[in-house]
């Protein structure tokens, strides 16, 4: 046997300036918080760990007496058959033990997170604060757990990996203590929380980089780490939704979905939460979508779900706050949405609702039944889902007795429908398997605790275990991690840079060249990335010295557009750095070069902890200039040329930016009848196509073929011997003044690249348009220009050329 002390030294705390105030409390959890008994997995003993729990010993081996009554149930013997092992802990539960399996909520009912430096959240036996709506509820982990019976919560906390272990050990301790002890599920919005609060999993870059092998190492190190420290369930991916960070294709959206799910339940992982069912995030819900378009279209959303499926995600979250397939109710009231999912997808998992979606303000409509949800009791309302599949009510708070449940659920509503024949016992023991088949696959009942040696193996360096210092910035931060995990992020940071322009190859920046840098990103930001270009090349300090100057735009505000204004009235060439904001029509025309890096990993959900940069990392920035690394990354959304082009986008159907309804009918004819639900990425007129993504050294190879001007038709009389006839003929004809649209097809037999096509009457130009065009594509060129002067004119775009009459 061994011990893990669950209180850690101070020195090992310390480790982080927001976090050390914890050291300073720790003496405060030491009457309180036990050693974890360790007994090591050897020959066929499983491994154990236990705090207050006694270990008991049959056939030679060792188990834990969860419900201390000096026997080996079933349950409590890990060489029995899981679905055994369920039939006994359900049979041994009370009704109100099992109808907590129905709720998942936040730690200390808090969604932004908990500062469990302050030992009152973990410990307090009464309660201590007055409830705020949104931030602590005076309630501790304890209370929760001790008095309420909840097994099932999402920690959004911040804090150092030993930090958060010493919170997760103590709060299963209080699962463990508990009559059956039952562990319990620790769920994050975070993707990678193992250094909770500072940085996160970079969603968008892990789409651009076109690389799902990268990619996949990168989502199993973020899982392994996470899963570390104490986590159980991660509230991810929604990469399916249509217009998330994998784009509008279906087909790419469920594959990279699938791989990402089976990255993160690989082997020493956590469990996926796939979400929200149908879609909440990406561009638009499916409603809103749905809303904004001419159509429902459902088979392309399905199609990325189902392809998602495929890698086995353990639970789903679903989209609690809009309707679905019925369309007349929320998802968790819509049998149509919910049989989709549990019968037509097969899915068997945990159907987790999204946070507070069963608030009055929710679950209102009409139900397929033609029942009026308005009308429901709580206990009926919650009976409703329930019998449709749901199995876990999320919200930030619970308790009994609530007044307009929502944010706060109702454990006692649960129970009532129960008592009123509502909810067959059958349904609650369904439910209490599924959400308990996850602690036992997981291995929870054996050892819930978390080792910080072991988790810091994973996630720190070798330098940071030996001693710890303050994570104060990014650059302790970074020497603190795995410098393996370190690494394949940063080959992320450079893959998922997209070259959008580089006019007479600027890119990469020659180091003879002087430079001047400015940035609408903060003051810290601007001199981390001076400090990182000053290694390869001479920084000024003013516009004026430098031969080149580097705009970095985060938004394309006043600012953004003064910088380069500036420059441009000085001569200058300009790099516009499109920093995790779509580069513009704007940012094209005026930028000699402009780069699009996609990398963010700001938390999500909770309170992130400050003073960190989580966009691309200063070295990578400089190095992806200077060619030490080099952008690969391709674009997976395309980009609309102006805001009404955006707005106007049916959006629920990929590729159809700036495309009239007539493509757009085309596009979903074609959507309809392909075998993935895909659409081409060439029929719409957005600025930059799906699958775009320029080369360091390579160059586009522009053909014009098939000039289109208008045509009128009119009729000519002819004589001949006395005869007059009259016959139709279309000529090439315009009227002065008034706008006329032109066409023509532009290939590119080179590799991705960018041309301002330009149309000339004689030797003026009329017109002219920014075409970014995929290597080895083409697009149409639709341009519209209005003449005045009336008479024959030559027009030509490129090599094609043509004469128009321009009438009076």
């Amino acid at each position: 046997m061994k011990k893990l002390p669950l209180l850690l030294s101070a020195a090992l705390l310390l480790s982080s300036v927001p976090f050390t105030a914890f050291a300073q409390e720790a003496d405060q959890y030491a009457d309180r918080m036990k050693d974890v008994v360790i007994t090591e997995a050897e020959g066929n003993q499983a491994e154990l760990g236990t705090t207050v729990k006694n270990i008991i010993e049959v056939d030679g081996l060792k188990f834990k007496d969860l419900n201390s009554n000096g026997n080996l149930d079933v349950y409590e013997d890990w060489r029995a058959d899981i679905e055994d092992r369920l039939t006994d802990l359900i049979s041994q539960m009370t009704l109100e033990e099992k109808c907590t399996m129905f709720f998942h909520i936040c730690t200390c009912g808090n969604p932004s997170g908990v500062d469990f430096s302050d030992p009152m959240n973990l410990w307090a036996e009464e309660i201590f604060a007055e409830a705020v709506q949104g931030g602590t509820t005076g309630k501790s982990m304890w209370y929760y757990i001790d008095q309420l019976g909840i097994t099932h919560f999402l920690d959004n906390s911040n804090g150092t990996p030993q930090q958060q272990i010493v919170y997760h050990n103590a709060i299963q301790q209080m699962g463990e203590d508990t009559r059956l002890g039952i562990p319990i599920t620790l769920s994050s919005d975070r993707q990678y929380n193992a250094w909770g609060g500072m940085i996160d999993t970079p969603h968008d870059a892990l789409a651009t980089c076109d690389d799902t092998e990268l990619a996949s190492v990168l989502w199993e190190k973020y899982s392994k780490e996470t899963r570390a420290v104490g986590y159980h369930v991660l509230l991810h991916p929604y990469g399916m939704e249509l217009g998330s960070w994998n784009g509008e294709d279906p087909e790419r959206a469920g594959e990279a979905s699938k791989v990402e799910i089976e990255a993160i339940q690989a082997e020493g992982g956590a469990y996926a939460c796939a979400k929200h069912f149908i879609a909440r995030g990406g561009d638009a819900s499916f409603s809103t979508a749905t809303e904004n378009s001419e159509t429902m279209t459902v088979d392309n959303w399905m199609t990325a779900w189902a392809k998602a499926l495929e890698g086995n995600p353990k639970w789903i979250m679903t989209n609690g706050y809009s309707t679905g397939l019925w369309g007349q109710s929320h998802v968790d009231f819509d049998a149509i949405t919910m049989s989709y999912l549990r019968d037509t997808l097969g899915f068997e998992g945990v159907v987790l609702s999204d946070w507070g979606a069963q608030g009055s303000d929710n679950a209102g409509g009409i139900g397929v039944d033609g029942t009026n949800l308005d009308e429901l009791t709580i206990p009926e309302r919650y009976a409703y889902t329930i019998n449709l599949g749901l199995d876990q009510i999320g919200s930030p708070d619970t308790g009994y007795n609530v007044e307009n449940p929502g944010y706060t659920s109702d454990i006692g509503a649960v129970i009532e429908a129960v008592n009123q024949g509502l909810i067959t016992e059958e349904r609650v023991n369904e439910t209490c398997r599924r959400v308990l088949r996850t602690k036992f696959e997981l291995g929870l009942f054996e050892n819930p605790y978390s080792d910080a040696e072991y988790a810091l193996s994973l996630s720190a360096s070798d330098e940071y275990i030996a001693q710890q210092w303050d994570i104060v910035d990014l650059d302790t931060l970074q020497a603190a991690r795995n410098p393996e995990t370190v690494e394949t992020e940063r080959q992320v940071e450079a893959k998922s840079a997209i070259l959008i322009k580089n006019d007479n190859n600027i890119l990469p920046l020659s180091a003879d060249l002087k430079v001047y840098f400015d940035s609408t990103a903060a003051a810290d930001t601007k001199s981390a990335i001076i400090s990182a270009l000053s290694g390869y090349a001479q920084v000024t300090e003013t516009m004026e010295e430098a031969d080149v100057v580097i705009a970095d735009c985060t938004s394309y505000n006043d600012a953004a557009e003064m910088m380069v204004e500036d420059a441009k009235d000085l001569g200058k060439k300009v790099i516009i750095v499109s920093n995790c904001v779509d580069p513009t029509l704007w940012a094209v025309e005026n930028g000699d070069a402009v780069l699009f890096m996609t990398f963010s990993r700001t938390a999500d959900h909770g309170t992130g902890a400050g003073g960190f940069i989580t966009t691309t990392e200063p070295c990578v920035y400089a190095e992806l200039l200077y060619g030490v690394r080099v952008p690969e990354g391709l674009v997976v959304k395309e980009i609309a040329r102006n805001s009404e082009d955006q707005g106007t986008e049916w959006q629920n159907l990929a590729g159809d930016i700036g495309a009239d309804s007539y493509v757009r009918m085309l596009l979903l004819a074609i959507m309809k009848t392909s075998e993935n639900n895909t659409t081409p990425n060439n029929y719409g007129d957005p600025l930059i196509c799906y699958e775009y993504g320029m080369r360091y050294g390579e160059q586009g190879d522009f053909v014009y073929d098939t000039l289109v001007l208008p045509r009128a038709s009119e009729e000519v009389t002819t004589e001949s011997d006395g005869s007059t006839s009259t016959s139709v003929q279309t000529v090439v004809k315009a009227q002065a003044g008034v706008p006329f649209d032109i066409y023509v097809l532009l290939w590119n037999n080179g590799s991705s690249d960018i041309t301002t096509v330009q149309v000339m009457d004689g030797e003026n130009v009329i017109a002219e348009k920014v075409m970014a065009v995929n290597g080895g594509s083409w697009r149409v060129v639709r341009m519209s220009v209005t003449i005045d002067t009336p008479g024959e004119h030559t027009i030509s775009v490129g090599d094609q050329v043509k004469t128009i009459t321009i009438a009076e």
